[in-house]
Protein backbone atom coordinates (compact mmCIF):
# COMPACT_ATOMS: atom_id res chain seq x y z
CA UNK A 1 0.00 0.00 0.00
CA UNK A 2 0.88 3.62 -0.42
CA UNK A 3 0.38 6.63 2.45
CA UNK A 4 0.83 9.93 2.52
CA UNK A 5 0.44 10.46 6.49
CA UNK A 6 1.70 8.73 9.20
CA UNK A 7 1.66 8.93 13.35
CA UNK A 8 4.54 7.63 14.96
CA UNK A 9 3.83 6.66 18.74
CA UNK A 10 6.86 6.80 20.91
CA UNK A 11 8.43 8.83 18.40
CA UNK A 12 11.76 9.76 20.99
CA UNK A 13 12.21 6.16 21.03
CA UNK A 14 15.64 4.51 19.84
CA UNK A 15 13.51 2.71 17.62
CA UNK A 16 11.28 5.55 16.82
CA UNK A 17 14.02 7.66 16.16
CA UNK A 18 15.28 5.30 13.53
CA UNK A 19 12.18 4.86 11.76
CA UNK A 20 11.73 8.58 11.16
CA UNK A 21 14.98 9.11 10.02
CA UNK A 22 14.29 5.83 7.32
CA UNK A 23 10.83 7.39 6.32
CA UNK A 24 12.10 10.69 5.75
CA UNK A 25 15.00 9.53 3.25
CA UNK A 26 12.65 7.13 1.47
CA UNK A 27 9.30 8.99 1.38
CA UNK A 28 7.66 11.97 1.14
CA UNK A 29 4.90 11.80 3.99
CA UNK A 30 3.19 13.71 6.62
CA UNK A 31 4.79 12.32 9.92
CA UNK A 32 3.22 13.14 13.52
CA UNK A 33 5.79 12.27 15.91
CA UNK A 34 4.34 11.14 19.60
CA UNK A 35 6.49 10.95 22.79
CA UNK A 36 5.24 11.76 26.88
CA UNK A 37 8.61 13.24 26.78
CA UNK A 38 10.24 16.66 25.26
CA UNK A 39 11.77 15.63 22.24
CA UNK A 40 15.14 14.29 23.37
CA UNK A 41 18.45 15.68 22.65
CA UNK A 42 19.86 15.29 18.53
CA UNK A 43 22.45 12.82 19.77
CA UNK A 44 19.59 10.36 20.58
CA UNK A 45 17.67 11.04 17.58
CA UNK A 46 19.37 10.24 14.06
CA UNK A 47 16.98 12.46 11.77
CA UNK A 48 18.50 15.72 14.60
CA UNK A 49 21.59 14.40 14.66
CA UNK A 50 21.97 14.65 10.67
CA UNK A 51 20.53 18.32 10.79
CA UNK A 52 17.57 17.47 9.42
CA UNK A 53 13.98 18.78 10.09
CA UNK A 54 11.70 19.33 7.10
CA UNK A 55 8.36 20.67 7.46
CA UNK A 56 6.52 17.87 7.24
CA UNK A 57 7.62 16.57 10.25
CA UNK A 58 5.73 17.69 13.63
CA UNK A 59 6.42 16.52 17.04
CA UNK A 60 3.62 16.21 19.85
CA UNK A 61 4.32 15.64 23.60
CA UNK A 62 1.63 13.85 24.60
CA UNK A 63 1.75 10.55 27.13
CA UNK A 64 -0.88 7.59 25.90
CA UNK A 65 -1.74 6.78 29.35
CA UNK A 66 -2.45 10.46 30.50
CA UNK A 67 -3.20 12.50 26.86
CA UNK A 68 -5.25 9.63 25.08
CA UNK A 69 -8.28 12.21 24.13
CA UNK A 70 -6.03 14.54 23.02
CA UNK A 71 -4.00 12.15 20.77
CA UNK A 72 -7.10 10.53 19.65
CA UNK A 73 -8.22 14.12 18.49
CA UNK A 74 -5.11 14.36 16.35
CA UNK A 75 -5.95 11.36 15.05
CA UNK A 76 -9.52 12.61 14.03
CA UNK A 77 -7.92 15.61 12.86
CA UNK A 78 -5.01 14.73 10.72
CA UNK A 79 -6.30 11.36 9.44
CA UNK A 80 -3.50 8.98 9.19
CA UNK A 81 -3.56 6.07 6.95
CA UNK A 82 -0.50 4.52 9.32
CA UNK A 83 -0.55 4.54 12.94
CA UNK A 84 3.25 2.43 14.22
CA UNK A 85 2.79 2.06 18.19
CA UNK A 86 6.97 2.06 19.24
CA UNK A 87 5.66 3.28 22.80
CA UNK A 88 6.12 0.70 25.72
CA UNK A 89 7.59 0.21 28.68
CA UNK A 90 10.04 -1.69 27.43
CA UNK A 91 12.61 -3.48 30.51
CA UNK A 92 12.56 -6.28 31.42
CA UNK A 93 14.30 -6.22 34.95
CA UNK A 94 12.08 -3.17 36.20
CA UNK A 95 8.62 -4.68 34.78
CA UNK A 96 8.83 -6.89 37.87
CA UNK A 97 9.12 -3.55 40.23
CA UNK A 98 6.50 -2.00 38.79
CA UNK A 99 4.10 -4.65 36.71
CA UNK A 100 0.95 -2.58 36.93
CA UNK A 101 2.64 0.78 35.14
CA UNK A 102 3.87 -2.05 32.60
CA UNK A 103 0.42 -3.29 32.15
CA UNK A 104 -1.08 0.25 31.94
CA UNK A 105 1.35 1.49 28.48
CA UNK A 106 1.72 -1.89 26.81
CA UNK A 107 -1.76 -3.43 26.95
CA UNK A 108 -4.66 -0.78 28.69
CA UNK A 109 -3.43 2.48 26.87
CA UNK A 110 -3.34 -0.07 23.41
CA UNK A 111 -7.00 -1.29 24.16
CA UNK A 112 -8.30 2.59 24.75
CA UNK A 113 -6.13 4.11 22.02
CA UNK A 114 -7.74 0.92 19.31
CA UNK A 115 -11.48 1.39 20.50
CA UNK A 116 -10.85 4.52 18.97
CA UNK A 117 -9.33 3.45 15.80
CA UNK A 118 -11.61 0.67 15.18
CA UNK A 119 -14.09 2.40 12.77
CA UNK A 120 -11.90 5.01 11.41
CA UNK A 121 -12.20 4.47 7.40
CA UNK A 122 -8.99 6.61 7.18
CA UNK A 123 -6.80 4.09 9.14
CA UNK A 124 -5.48 1.64 6.69
CA UNK A 125 -2.20 0.07 8.60
CA UNK A 126 -1.80 -0.16 12.24
CA UNK A 127 1.55 -1.19 13.37
CA UNK A 128 1.83 -2.77 16.44
CA UNK A 129 5.38 -3.52 17.74
CA UNK A 130 6.23 -6.83 19.65
CA UNK A 131 8.53 -9.17 21.05
CA UNK A 132 9.78 -12.15 21.02
CA UNK A 133 9.21 -12.16 24.57
CA UNK A 134 6.22 -13.36 24.58
CA UNK A 135 7.23 -16.54 23.24
CA UNK A 136 9.40 -17.12 26.07
CA UNK A 137 12.56 -18.95 26.16
CA UNK A 138 12.46 -20.78 22.36
CA UNK A 139 14.05 -23.62 20.36
CA UNK A 140 16.00 -22.55 17.25
CA UNK A 141 14.37 -20.77 14.46
CA UNK A 142 10.79 -20.61 16.07
CA UNK A 143 8.06 -19.49 13.01
CA UNK A 144 5.05 -16.81 13.76
CA UNK A 145 3.12 -19.71 14.92
CA UNK A 146 5.01 -20.47 17.71
CA UNK A 147 2.67 -20.86 21.14
CA UNK A 148 3.08 -18.02 23.61
CA UNK A 149 4.63 -18.68 26.90
CA UNK A 150 5.65 -14.86 28.16
CA UNK A 151 7.64 -15.45 31.45
CA UNK A 152 8.09 -11.67 32.96
CA UNK A 153 5.24 -8.37 33.37
CA UNK A 154 6.97 -6.96 30.60
CA UNK A 155 6.46 -9.69 27.75
CA UNK A 156 2.81 -10.96 29.40
CA UNK A 157 1.46 -6.93 28.77
CA UNK A 158 3.20 -6.87 25.66
CA UNK A 159 1.24 -9.96 24.86
CA UNK A 160 -2.23 -9.24 26.37
CA UNK A 161 -2.29 -5.81 24.42
CA UNK A 162 -1.91 -8.09 21.50
CA UNK A 163 -4.38 -10.59 22.03
CA UNK A 164 -7.06 -7.45 22.24
CA UNK A 165 -5.45 -6.36 18.74
CA UNK A 166 -5.72 -9.90 17.18
CA UNK A 167 -9.74 -10.02 18.11
CA UNK A 168 -10.10 -6.67 16.57
CA UNK A 169 -8.71 -7.92 13.50
CA UNK A 170 -11.25 -11.08 13.36
CA UNK A 171 -14.36 -9.22 14.30
CA UNK A 172 -14.11 -5.48 12.67
CA UNK A 173 -11.40 -5.88 10.46
CA UNK A 174 -8.84 -3.95 12.13
CA UNK A 175 -6.13 -3.24 9.61
CA UNK A 176 -3.28 -4.45 12.53
CA UNK A 177 0.04 -5.64 11.28
CA UNK A 178 2.46 -7.52 14.39
CA UNK A 179 6.19 -7.05 13.92
CA UNK A 180 8.82 -8.61 16.73
CA UNK A 181 12.22 -7.92 16.61
CA UNK A 182 15.51 -10.08 17.84
CA UNK A 183 17.61 -7.19 20.22
CA UNK A 184 18.09 -4.46 18.72
CA UNK A 185 21.71 -1.95 18.93
CA UNK A 186 23.51 0.46 16.84
CA UNK A 187 24.44 4.55 17.21
CA UNK A 188 22.08 6.65 19.23
CA UNK A 189 20.68 3.53 21.37
CA UNK A 190 19.88 4.46 25.40
CA UNK A 191 24.02 4.09 27.00
CA UNK A 192 22.41 2.16 29.58
CA UNK A 193 21.84 -0.83 26.70
CA UNK A 194 24.45 -3.75 26.90
CA UNK A 195 26.79 -2.46 23.83
CA UNK A 196 26.63 0.84 24.16
CA UNK A 197 27.44 0.41 27.65
CA UNK A 198 29.96 -2.26 27.25
CA UNK A 199 32.06 0.33 24.63
CA UNK A 200 31.78 3.30 27.62
CA UNK A 201 32.91 1.56 30.65
CA UNK A 202 35.43 0.22 28.51
CA UNK A 203 36.79 3.49 28.20
CA UNK A 204 36.08 5.11 31.88
CA UNK A 205 37.45 1.50 33.06
CA UNK A 206 34.74 -0.02 35.09
CA UNK A 207 33.68 -3.52 35.32
CA UNK A 208 30.89 -4.43 34.09
CA UNK A 209 28.60 -7.06 35.52
CA UNK A 210 27.28 -9.62 33.58
CA UNK A 211 23.94 -10.77 34.87
CA UNK A 212 22.87 -14.68 33.95
CA UNK A 213 27.05 -14.86 34.15
CA UNK A 214 26.31 -13.74 30.05
CA UNK A 215 25.52 -17.07 29.00
CA UNK A 216 21.78 -16.45 27.15
CA UNK A 217 21.76 -16.16 23.91
CA UNK A 218 20.41 -13.50 21.73
CA UNK A 219 20.46 -12.45 18.23
CA UNK A 220 21.01 -8.55 17.51
CA UNK A 221 19.82 -6.77 14.71
CA UNK A 222 20.91 -3.04 13.34
CA UNK A 223 18.10 -0.62 14.22
CA UNK A 224 17.97 0.66 10.55
CA UNK A 225 17.18 -2.84 9.04
CA UNK A 226 13.94 -2.75 11.69
CA UNK A 227 13.49 0.58 10.81
CA UNK A 228 13.32 -0.51 6.76
CA UNK A 229 11.58 -3.89 7.57
CA UNK A 230 8.88 -1.64 9.30
CA UNK A 231 8.64 -0.09 6.53
CA UNK A 232 8.12 -2.62 4.20
CA UNK A 233 5.69 -3.99 6.73
CA UNK A 234 3.57 -1.11 5.77
CA UNK A 235 3.62 -1.36 1.94
CA UNK A 236 3.43 -5.07 1.81
CA UNK A 237 2.59 -6.48 5.46
CA UNK A 238 -0.80 -8.54 5.44
CA UNK A 239 -3.64 -7.28 7.63
CA UNK A 240 -3.42 -9.93 10.60
CA UNK A 241 0.20 -11.02 10.08
CA UNK A 242 3.13 -11.53 12.29
CA UNK A 243 6.58 -10.74 10.83
CA UNK A 244 9.90 -11.90 12.43
CA UNK A 245 13.25 -9.51 12.35
CA UNK A 246 16.35 -10.93 13.16
CA UNK A 247 20.01 -10.30 12.43
CA UNK A 248 21.15 -12.88 9.32
CA UNK A 249 25.19 -13.33 11.77
CA UNK A 250 23.20 -15.90 13.97
CA UNK A 251 22.71 -16.16 17.76
CA UNK A 252 25.33 -15.00 20.28
CA UNK A 253 25.85 -15.35 24.02
CA UNK A 254 26.07 -11.79 25.83
CA UNK A 255 29.28 -12.52 26.78
CA UNK A 256 30.74 -13.24 23.17
CA UNK A 257 29.06 -9.75 22.61
CA UNK A 258 30.66 -8.02 25.05
CA UNK A 259 34.40 -10.24 24.07
CA UNK A 260 33.86 -8.93 20.66
CA UNK A 261 33.95 -5.17 22.17
CA UNK A 262 36.50 -6.14 24.09
CA UNK A 263 38.72 -7.62 20.81
CA UNK A 264 38.00 -4.61 18.66
CA UNK A 265 38.86 -1.88 21.41
CA UNK A 266 42.34 -4.12 22.61
CA UNK A 267 40.81 -4.71 26.28
CA UNK A 268 41.42 -8.37 28.21
CA UNK A 269 37.51 -9.73 28.33
CA UNK A 270 38.76 -11.37 31.78
CA UNK A 271 39.58 -8.40 33.82
CA UNK A 272 36.52 -6.32 32.58
CA UNK A 273 33.55 -8.06 33.71
CA UNK A 274 32.19 -9.50 36.91
CA UNK A 275 29.87 -12.56 35.89
CA UNK A 276 26.55 -12.42 38.66
CA UNK A 277 24.43 -15.53 38.64
CA UNK A 278 20.80 -13.28 38.64
CA UNK A 279 19.46 -12.98 35.70
CA UNK A 280 15.95 -11.51 36.93
CA UNK A 281 13.95 -13.89 34.90
CA UNK A 282 15.43 -13.68 31.65
CA UNK A 283 14.11 -16.57 29.00
CA UNK A 284 17.79 -17.91 28.07
CA UNK A 285 17.15 -18.24 24.04
CA UNK A 286 15.06 -16.17 21.32
CA UNK A 287 15.73 -17.85 17.91
CA UNK A 288 12.82 -16.07 15.07
CA UNK A 289 12.82 -17.91 12.18
CA UNK A 290 12.91 -14.62 9.28
CA UNK A 291 11.43 -16.71 6.01
CA UNK A 292 8.12 -14.77 5.95
CA UNK A 293 9.64 -11.26 6.02
CA UNK A 294 12.06 -12.08 3.68
CA UNK A 295 9.59 -13.72 1.16
CA UNK A 296 6.60 -11.28 1.79
CA UNK A 297 8.59 -8.28 2.47
CA UNK A 298 11.27 -8.74 0.46
CA UNK A 299 14.05 -7.60 2.83
CA UNK A 300 17.69 -8.30 2.56
CA UNK A 301 20.08 -7.35 5.74
CA UNK A 302 21.63 -3.98 5.20
CA UNK A 303 24.30 -4.17 8.12
CA UNK A 304 26.45 -7.04 9.68
CA UNK A 305 26.60 -6.99 13.09
CA UNK A 306 30.43 -6.80 13.12
CA UNK A 307 30.29 -3.86 11.35
CA UNK A 308 27.22 -2.04 12.85
CA UNK A 309 29.46 -2.84 16.74
CA UNK A 310 32.75 -1.29 14.70
CA UNK A 311 30.25 1.79 13.68
CA UNK A 312 28.84 2.10 17.34
CA UNK A 313 32.71 2.30 18.60
CA UNK A 314 33.28 4.91 16.97
CA UNK A 315 29.92 7.10 17.45
CA UNK A 316 30.94 6.51 21.06
CA UNK A 317 34.05 8.05 20.69
CA UNK A 318 33.19 10.79 18.38
CA UNK A 319 31.02 11.86 20.95
CA UNK A 320 33.06 10.84 24.09
CA UNK A 321 32.75 14.91 25.26
CA UNK A 322 29.05 14.63 25.97
CA UNK A 323 28.22 11.07 26.29
CA UNK A 324 30.80 11.13 29.75
CA UNK A 325 28.34 13.92 31.06
CA UNK A 326 25.04 11.42 30.62
CA UNK A 327 23.94 9.19 33.18
CA UNK A 328 24.86 5.47 32.33
CA UNK A 329 21.94 3.63 34.69
CA UNK A 330 18.40 3.65 33.29
CA UNK A 331 16.43 6.24 34.78
CA UNK A 332 12.48 5.29 35.30
CA UNK A 333 9.18 7.14 34.19
CA UNK A 334 6.12 6.83 35.51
Amino acid sequence: MQFSKIIILGSNSFTGGHFIDHILKNSHCEIIGISRSPEYHPFFLPFLYRKERPDRYTFCQLDVNKDLEEICSRCDDFKPDVIVNFAAQGEVRNSWKWPLQWYKTNCISVVRLTEHLKTKNYLKKYVAVSTPEVYGTTSENIQECHEYFPSTPYATSKLAGELHLFALHKHYNFPVVFTRSANLYGIHQQLYRIIPRTIIYIKLGKTLDLHGRGEVLRSFIHARDVADLTYRAILNGENGGIYHFASEDGMNSIANVVNLICELMGYEFRSFVNLVDENFGQDSQYSLDTTKAKKQLGWKQLVGFEDGIKETINWVEENWEFIRKQPLEYIHKE
